[in-house]
């Protein structure tokens, strides 16, 4: 397959990022070497050149701490080095038995921090020192928030162990909360200390904004590792958007592009015009909750774009994956449709547009 171009990729909010992310690099890679979240050398250097600091930074620009800042950092590293443990191209993932029983552990490691019940497991033991230090520098209940969406993102990758050719509903389910979709949504207003109610934030408008925050960035990531993807991994296992698409409707690479921007672009223009509609009546709280869902997806994609795990085949240098995936601050005419897609359609019952 020749080298993908992607269409401009827009995004009208605001480019901001915490300052010194070089020590939060820094810091995240001694973190990663305390507790050996690499599967050999080659794994660990790939993980050091991912630039775990600088996406931090650009998706919580406003910690209020360095030691939160910091937890941040390392939180992204930990989600990387397991995604490629154990989902999708991971060896674990051929296992799906230990793969599910290792979850169970890692878990229960952040459910009862007071004791570590399994020492062998080493991302276990690194994710109860993230809840350690969240008890520490955060409140309890943004770490129940914490635990409770950890245990989301566990329960999707159960099920794309045991689902790996889901329908596209399905698929899109799966990819909401897969590789810590809905974690780091739910870190932006903890990174920050903001002390919304849980009522504020169990609203059926707040909840469809964070779970488009989440599934846009999903997207998006999709869109740039699609040929990377396809290069390392056979296309029957993907849970990739845009290979879906083009398995299921028999279009090309291109269609297939085409297509997912579309669906990515609508949501888009539904979050916009929702956020502006809750924004108009908003606490405080409300408004910063909303600020932080804003800078996970605008710091999030601006690292995705110039990334070069997704930039390159190999995850490093050389051969480029796509061209073009430019941003810009200007949405397409079609941010108006909606998405018939069941997991997902119950977005547009808050569409102020409707009402």
């Amino acid at each position: 397959m020749s080298t993908l171009t992607l269409p401009p990729i827009a995004c009208p909010l605001p480019y901001r990022i915490y300052p010194y992310s070089e020590r939060l690099e820094a810091g995240t890679r001694e973190w990663m070497d305390r507790w050996q979240l690499y599967s050999d050398e080659q794994h660990r250097q790939r993980l050091s050149k991912i630039g775990c600091g600088r996406l931090a930074a650009l998706m919580y620009p406003s910690a209020a701490t360095p030691e939160i800042a910091q937890i941040m950092s390392d939180y992204v590293l930990w989600a990387f080095s397991f995604d490629d443990e154990y989902c999708d191209e991971g060896l674990m993932s051929q296992k799906p038995e230990l793969s599910i029983a290792a979850m169970q552990q890692m878990q229960r490691a952040i459910e009862s921090p007071e004791v570590p019940a399994f020492p062998e497991n080493r991302y276990a033991m690194a994710l109860r020192d993230i809840r350690r230090r969240l008890d520490r520098y955060t409140t309890a209940l943004h770490v129940s928030r914490f635990v409770n969406t950890q245990r989301g993102y566990f329960m999707v990758e159960v099920g794309k162990l045991v689902n790996p050719r889901p329908n596209l509903s399905e698929c899109v389910l799966l990819r909401l909360c897969s590789g810590g979709g809905m974690v780091f949504p739910t870190f932006g207003h903890m990174s920050t200390l903001v002390e919304i109610s849980q009522s504020d934030v169990e609203d059926r408008r707040l909840c469809a904004l964070s779970e488009m925050a989440g599934m846009m960035i999903v997207w998006e990531s999709d869109f740039f590792s699609y040929a990377k993807e396809l290069a390392r991994e056979p296309e029957d296992r993907q849970h990739n958007i845009v290979s879906l698409i083009r398995q299921q409707h028999g279009v090309s690479h291109a269609q297939a592009l085409a297509q997912a921007f579309s669906l990515r672009d609508r949501t888009a223009g539904l979050y916009l015009r929702l956020r502006a509609s809750v924004l108009s009546q908003a606490s405080p709280e409300v408004a910063a909750y909303i600020e932080s869902l804003d800078c996970y997806w605008r710091g999030g994609l601006e690292w995705i774009s110039e990334n070069p795990r997704y930039r390159y085949l190999n995850g490093v240098d050389g051969a480029a994956a796509y061209q073009g995936g430019v941003l810009t601050e200007t949405l397409p005419d079609d941010r108006f449709g909606t998405i018939d897609i069941p997991s997902i359609a119950w977005w547009w019952h808050y569409d102020p547009a409707r009402q």
